[in-house]
Parts: structure tokens; sequence; C-alpha cells
């Protein structure tokens, strides 16, 4: 018989590979994705979908509770 934690743990797919979105590249200095073309953010975009969050991680822990 598995530790309740085993058989209560979520398990998620790790990812291979996250894909830069296309015509936009890493500002590091400011800290965002910005149009390759014009330089605007890509969080300003009107068909960007953003992530769950920031950094697409997968939530766990204290999220999780009454689940």
């Amino acid at each position: 018989m598995k530790h309740i934690l085993l058989q209560k743990a979520l398990k998620y797919k790790q990812r291979k590979k996250i894909e830069a979105p296309k015509g936009f590249s890493f500002d590091s200095l400011v800290g965002a994705w910005v149009n390759n073309i014009d330089k605007s953010f890509l969080i300003f975009e009107k068909d960007f979908k953003a992530l769950g969050t920031k950094k697409e991680d997968v939530e766990t822990g204290e999220d999780q509770k009454g689940q």
C-alpha cells in the first residue's frame, strides 16, 4: 500500500521545451518580451492570451487546498 501522500499527489507532464512567442524577443534589461519590429510589449498585444502564472509554473501545495 502506498503512503497517502503518494496516493493523493497530482502528477504533471514535464515540458520538454517552451516555445518563444513568434515575432518577439526577450529584453533582459526590461524583463519583458518585446516586438522585434516596433518594440511594443507582448503583454499589450490585443490577441495575447496570458499564461496562468508569470513563468508558466505549475502551482502546487497551498493553491490546491479543498480540491
